[in-house]
């Protein structure tokens, strides 16, 4: 099983480098999966607990690793992110 913490972000366009500077982030909850195609999962939290959809084409989902940021795709402006949240075991 997966964790995530989901969260939603205001973000405004470097001038000097061309990435984008979080102004704020606010925490939307934690989200639970053992989805193959954690993608979907994400989308599928966001629509199910806050009614958020996406239009066909309007964004994509960017993976570094380890987190994954929903981007318009137009601009690549950073909306929302998934932040994989390791497991805490005891019995370590």
């Amino acid at each position: 099983m997966y964790k995530f913490l989901v969260r939603q972000v205001e973000a405004w366009a470097s001038t000097e480098d061309g990435l984008w500077d979080y102004n704020n982030v606010w925490n939307m909850g934690t989200m639970k999966t053992k989805a193959k195609d954690e993608r979907r999962a994400l989308t599928g939290f966001l629509r199910r607990k806050f009614g958020i959809v996406f239009k066909k084409n309007r964004t994509r989902i960017e993976f570094d690793g380890d987190n994954y940021t929903i981007v318009d795709r137009k601009t690549g402006e950073p909306l929302f992110d998934a932040i994989f949240i390791p497991e805490y075991d005891p019995k370590l």
